[in-house]
């Protein structure tokens, strides 16, 4: 019983919860202005979370951004689909 307590809080502590799902957008680069779909989501060999291969330890997730901060093509889209 010992065991799989700490089996299950080892996962616990473990898990990082993400709003994001693939076909959303991201922004990344240095200033955070370049608009990334994401394609893919996995992990890395040192078993840190990456987006399309790369780390996500550096990004913004558009969608929880105010619109006026969104990139210019996805204010575009918003206003011709409206």
């Amino acid at each position: 019983m010992k065991h799989l307590r700490q089996y299950i809080r080892g996962l616990l502590l473990e898990s990082i919860a993400l709003d994001i799902e693939i076909g959303d957008i991201v922004l990344t680069g240095k200033f955070k202005n370049k608009r990334t779909v994401v394609k893919s989501i996995s992990k890395d060999e040192y078993g840190h979370p990456t987006i399309n291969g790369k780390s996500i330890l550096k990004f913004k997730i558009e969608k929880q951004l105010p619109k006026k901060k969104w990139s210019a093509k996805s204010r575009e889209e918003l206003s011709k689909g409206l």
